[in-house]
C-alpha cells in the first residue's frame, strides 16, 4: 500500500516527558512533516502503578510544550494533546486530576499491569505459568475496559509484544477469547475504541497489536473507532509499518478511521 495515497496520522507518539523517552518533541514533529503526516497525537505516559515514578505528571509543562509546537509547526501539522493513562480505572482520582489541570483532545487507556498490580513488562512476570500470567493481563483488560476513562484501548494484546522481548511463547488469542471478546463487548457498548499498534513489528514480531483476529472480533461487534499508533519513543519510529496497519483495517471491512478533538471524534477516511 502507497501511503502517499493517505493522509497519515499517528495516534499514539512519546517524548521526553515519558520515563522512557528521550525524544524532542519538535524534532518528532520534523520527523512527522518528514514522512508526511498529517496530524500527530503525543500520547505521553500517566502512570501511577507501585513499579512507576512517584511524581506527579507535569500537565502544566507538557501542554505549554505542545501549544509552542503548535505555533511552529501548526500551518503544516495537526498536533493534538493527548495522554497514555496507564490503569484509570484503578488510578481513578490520580488520572482525573491529570485530565482536569488542561485541555487534552485524546486519552488512550492502557494496561501494563496485569491482575493484582503484577508489572507485565518484567521479565520475572513471564517466569510464572504462562497461561496463569496471560489470564492475569487479560482479566486486567477488561476490568479497564469496563470502567476506565479514555478514548481508545491501547494495544490491547501487548503481553504478547513483551513475551516476545523474552523469547516466551505467547498462544493467543484464541485460549483467551472470552476475556478478549468479552472487554470488547464493554469497549463497543461504551462507545469506545481500540487501536493498532505496530510497535511489535520494529520488535522483529510478525504482528501488530492486536492480531488481524481480535481485529476481526471488534469489527463483527461492532467496533468503530479505530486508531493507528507507532508508539514510538524516538522520532525515527514516527508511523513505522503503516502500511501494514492500514492494510488490516481494510481486510476486516474499516472504510474510516477516528481522530480526536477535545475528545470528540472526527472522522477521517483510510
Amino acid at each position: 500500500m502507497n501511503l502517499t495515497n493517505h493522509r497519515i496520522r499517528d495516534y499514539h507518539v512519546h517524548t521526553s516527558f515519558s520515563i522512557d523517552s528521550d525524544a524532542q518533541m519538535p524534532a518528532t514533529c520534523e520527523a512527522a512533516i518528514s514522512r508526511g503526516l498529517s496530524e500527530i497525537a503525543f500520547t505521553d505516559h500517566a502512570d501511577f502503578g507501585p513499579d512507576d515514578t512517584p511524581d506527579d505528571f507535569p500537565t502544566v509543562k507538557y501542554l505549554a510544550e505542545i501549544e509552542r509546537c503548535r505555533t511552529t509547526y501548526g500551518d503544516r501539522l495537526t498536533i493534538r494533546a493527548g495522554i497514555e493513562m496507564g490503569e484509570p480505572h484503578i488510578f481513578a482520582q490520580e488520572a482525573a486530576a491529570v485530565l482536569d489541570g488542561g485541555d487534552f483532545d485524546f486519552v488512550l487507556g492502557s494496561a501494563h499491569y496485569a491482575d493484582g498490580m503484577q508489572a507485565a513488562w518484567h521479565a520475572t512476570f513471564f517466569e510464572q505459568p504462562l497461561r496463569q500470567a496471560y489470564e492475569a493481563y487479560f482479566r486486567q483488560v477488561v476490568d479497564l475496559a469496563a470502567e476506565g476513562d479514555f478514548d481508545v484501548l491501547g494495544h490491547l494484546d501487548l503481553v504478547k509484544r513483551d513475551a516476545g522481548q523474552f523469547g516466551k511463547v505467547y498462544d493467543g488469542p484464541e485460549p483467551y477469547a472470552d476475556m478478549i471478546r468479552t472487554a470488547l463487548r464493554y469497549i463497543v457498548e461504551r462507545g469506545k475504541g481500540i487501536e493498532i499498534n505496530t510497535s511489535p513489528l520494529r520488535r522483529g514480531q510478525s504482528e501488530p497489536c492486536p492480531t488481524l483476529q481480535i481485529l476481526r472480533w471488534y469489527r463483527e461487534m461492532g467496533g468503530e473507532i479505530l486508531t493507528i499508533g507507532s508508539d514510538a519513543h524516538r522520532s525515527e519510529d514516527v508511523a513505522s509499518d503503516f502500511d501494514v496497519a492500514l492494510e488490516m483495517a481494510e481486510a476486516v471491512g474499516f472504510t474510516r478511521l477516528a481522530t480526536f478533538e477535545q475528545r470528540q471524534i472526527r472522522w477521517t477516511g483510510i
